[in-house]
């Protein structure tokens, strides 16, 4: 008995807390990162760099960053059956807000990731797929838009559960949810592989750039990971049964983020690695050099006295090989110390 009562009382919102924290910081950072890298790289910002912006800041940060912590002073995390009447009110009005977001959040993701495709590559047929895609994922959202906000008749329904109406199976509706999300994962991860893969470049060279983009599986990891939390869904113990569900939903969207940041990355590691070499090589110079000069030495740094210095680019120029991405190419802009 006092297992069971143990059991009842057990509160996971701690760990939800700090999961949704955590998650906000290296999202924030990593979209930081790309713009950083964006700036070395002298390039302009491009519709993708805005969408992630969006993505982070109007859906990420401000709303579902925001609602899982408000889910979480609500309820969410604890057993229903000891949490107050009016917190479940409230925990179900923000459990709508928080379905229609999270979905927002996940296709502007997408969209961003679908974006810097098409500046990638350029041909026709690519761009065709990307069109298809990108109708697909919008055809989602707006399909499962509707169903959060009418999935109950009335729609005060969805909070108040003991009104008189009829609601549709949430369970149902949340996987139905999950399994497009996870199938539209998969198509924009091997989107670029066949377009990498047909390159006039050595192997090596093809299978690091299919690497870079392959980082972004991960987000894939974290969408399916959420679909088996959601198995554990109880309608009658919803503050508790979703609580894993809820966080997962930011552990993916923060990991879409950082996906879509990664492969805008390379400059800014370049940078970084020619920062550390001539660190390395200057303390390996001073170590041998001619002791009988004691003037003052020079504090060499990251982004010390060469940052400024006009950097010289280079550009490897990979071209495709068939006709049937045409003659257009991708350039790797590629910095030299």
């Amino acid at each position: 008995a006092d297992l069971q009562v143990r059991d009842r009382l057990h509160d996971k919102s701690g760990e939800l807390n700090k999961t949704t924290t955590v998650l906000l910081v290296l999202a924030t950072l990593f979209v930081c990162l790309r713009f950083w890298a964006r700036n070395i790289s002298c390039a302009r910002y491009g519709a993708d760099d805005w969408m992630i912006v969006a993505a982070l800041v109007r859906a990420f940060v401000f709303t579902s960053g925001a609602l899982n912590y408000a889910a979480i002073v609500h309820g969410l995390g604890r057993h229903a059956d000891t949490v107050l009447m009016d917190d479940i009110v409230t925990f179900f009005k923000i459990l709508l807000a928080f379905e229609c977001i999270y979905i927002t959040a996940v296709l502007l993701v997408k969209l961003s990731l679908l974006l810097m495709y098409r500046r990638l590559f350029p041909s026709r047929e690519f761009k065709i797929c990307l069109a298809i895609i990108a109708a697909i994922v919008i055809g989602w959202w707006i399909a499962i838009l509707a169903v959060c906000i009418f999935q109950c008749n009335p729609i005060s329904k969805a909070w108040l559960p003991w009104i008189e109406g009829t609601c549709i199976n949430l369970k149902a509706s949340f996987i139905g949810n999950a399994i497009p999300n996870i199938l539209t994962d998969v198509a924009i991860l091997c989107m670029p592989l066949r377009p990498v893969w047909k390159l006039h470049a050595t192997i090596t060279q093809r299978l690091s750039i299919c690497f870079i983009f392959m980082l972004g599986s991960f987000v894939l990891f974290a969408s399916i990971y959420r679909f088996t939390t959601l198995m554990e869904f109880d309608p009658r113990d919803t503050t508790w049964t979703l609580a894993d569900a809820c966080t997962w939903c930011v552990v993916e969207v923060a990991c879409g983020v950082i996906s879509a940041c990664l492969p805008t990355l390379r400059p800014l590691m370049v940078k970084i690695s020619h920062q550390f070499g001539s660190l390395t090589n200057s303390k390996a110079a001073q170590t041998g050099a001619n002791n009988q000069s004691r003037g003052p030495t020079e504090l060499v740094t990251i982004g010390g006295t060469n940052w400024n210095k006009p950097r010289e680019k280079h550009f490897q120029r990979l071209q495709n090989e068939g006709d049937n991405y045409g003659n257009h190419t991708i350039i790797t802009r590629l910095e030299s110390s």
